[in-house]
């Protein structure tokens, strides 16, 4: 054997010697990692089966409940409950696989005030002071209309009607005859009851001590008399024409300032506890995008419309340059004051019954309590809460999706609450169903009409007529006469033996 041929073979018995060690290595390194895995399955293991389990539920459903493993409705795997036997009343522990599904999410509540706020809707009119409706105390004639349409500005002083009328020349010729007969009887300057009982008659017509002065000067009797304007203002109503005969009380014109307006806004009832004299509000209009208009509350009304359940308040805005018009929609957002400091909580967050508010608080490592609040306030997605939570809490801020009406409210409740602590609520149809379901593992129900095994449909139906009664949320639930689901609550629904067989089947029971 030649040199080159010696170092050839050296090297290819080092390269076997590297690869076997490498290889037996590898097989101790590998031996070593799947006994340390074995021992944390075999923990892993330990630790969930000394875990009690409540109850099975089904991933993508929770209303959907059992009290034994296997798959859903939609053919998943069931999920397993398990309840923490830490000694806090109200406590359970959540799957992680469940709050994954459920998107639960939390937030730390914190301290704050709340500056209540209002949006709501409002209808312009004329200011209530600054309307004047003319109107004259005689009958006649309009001679003549100085006021051609409604929409037409007056300055204080213009001329609004002349009317002719016989009364008041009437009226007028008898204080000129009682005059006379006071010159006739040569008084001494002292008016006769006549002439009296003349002037009190003129000044009943609205006629002015300057004309009735006037008139004794003169000897002129004046067959028409003109109604001027009281202030500066539109008319807004004109009810005759010229030549029209009028009566006495007759409305001719009705003139108001527009100079500034009103606005009154309904406020809901359960919102007047924000609303005080003096507050500002924001005013804004469709036709105006852009512009502001500022206010305050100037009156709040006594009353309370019974069939709207709101309250109107009312807010004077300025209209300087006649842009504003009486009868204009306008949106109103007023601000209210501070009510002090307290805790605040999302609108979110809140799961209200109607009868109680309850958060759910994240106590940590999966476990969750209910917890009963009360409300104070709200404004911009936020409730004061007056009662029931503290600062620097942690709460589920979602998750709320499964609630979407009153029974997944309480189903959503009874996710967070163990069985002692529900035996005493309002969720009772809900928790007698769990309550079963729980505890089945450790005693058989008494009821009979809860089938189990291979069903005998045939031996149900003791009277021979055909019909049976089942219970539409738990399908193995069948009785010969009507009643109620002892899991439920439920009434059972009357059906065939045929319609019986075709449900067990369509929901995974077995029948004979």
């Amino acid at each position: 054997m030649n040199k080159k041929n010696l170092i050839n073979a050296l090297f290819i018995i080092i390269g076997i010697g590297l690869g076997a060690g490498g290889y037996y290595l590898l097989i101790g390194s590998s031996s070593g990692l799947k006994g340390k895995a074995g021992k944390n399955e075999m923990q892993e293991s330990q630790e969930t089966t000394n875990r009690k389990i409540l109850y099975w539920r089904a991933p993508m459903n929770p209303n959907e409940i059992y009290d034994h493993p296997g798959k859903s409705n939609m053919g998943m795997d069931l999920v397993p409950i398990y309840a923490d036997n830490s000694g806090l009343s109200g406590v359970v522990s959540i799957d992680p696989v469940i709050r994954q599904n459920m998107n639960v999410k939390t937030a730390v509540v914190k301290k704050g005030e709340l500056h209540p706020e209002i949006f709501t809707n409002g209808i312009l009119q004329p200011d209530e002071q600054k309307e004047y409706i003319v109107t004259t105390k005689i009958g006649g004639w309009i001679d003549k209309l100085y006021i051609n349409y409604t929409g037409q500005k007056v300055r204080k002083g213009d001329k609004l009607i002349k009317i002719y009328s016989p009364e008041l020349v009437a009226a007028q010729e008898e204080y000129l005859t009682a005059l006379a007969y006071d010159n006739a009887m040569k008084s001494t300057g002292t008016e006769s009851e006549l002439t009296k009982n003349a002037i009190r008659k003129l000044e009943l017509l609205d006629v002015s001590e300057q004309e009735i002065q006037r008139l004794k000067e003169t000897k002129s009797v004046r067959k028409y008399v003109i109604i001027y304007a009281p202030f500066d203002g539109t008319v807004l109503y004109k009810g005759v024409d010229e030549g029209a005969k009028i009566n006495r009380g007759t409305p001719l014109l009705k003139i108001a300032d527009l100079r500034s307006l009103w606005i009154l806004a309904d406020i809901y009832e359960y919102e007047l506890s924000k609303i005080k004299y003096g507050l500002p509000a924001k005013i804004t209009f469709d036709y105006l995008p852009g512009k502001v208009y500022n206010g305050k509350i100037s009156f709040v009304y006594p009353t309370l419309d019974p069939q709207t359940r709101t309250i109107k308040v009312r807010i004077v805005v300025p209209n300087k340059n006649n842009e504003l018009k009486p009868g204009m929609f306008a949106n109103v957002d007023i601000k209210g004051e501070s009510t002090g400091s307290y805790v605040l909580v999302p609108e979110q967050a809140v799961l209200r019954s109607g009868k109680q508010n309850t958060v759910i608080i994240a106590l940590g490592e999966g476990k969750f309590k209910p917890a009963e609040i009360v409300l104070g306030n709200y404004s911009n997605g936020y409730y004061q809460v007056l009662k029931g939570l503290t600062a620097n809490t942690t709460i589920v801020t979602s998750a709320q999706f499964l609630i979407d009406s009153e029974s997944n409210l309480r189903a959503s409740l009874s996710l967070f609450t163990t069985q002692e602590d529900n035996k005493d609520s309002t969720d009772k149809k809900m928790n007698m169903k769990m309550d079963v379901k729980q505890t089945s593992q450790k005693k058989e129900t008494k009821s009979e009409i809860i089938r189990k095994g291979i069903i005998d449909v045939k031996a149900i139906d003791k009277n021979g007529d055909g019909i049976l009664y089942q219970d539409i949320m738990d399908w193995n639930v069948i009785s010969d006469k009507p009643g109620k689901c002892p899991l439920c609550g439920m009434e059972l629904r009357e059906m065939t033996i045929e319609q019986v067989k075709k449900n067990l089947t369509e929901h995974g029971f077995k029948y004979q």
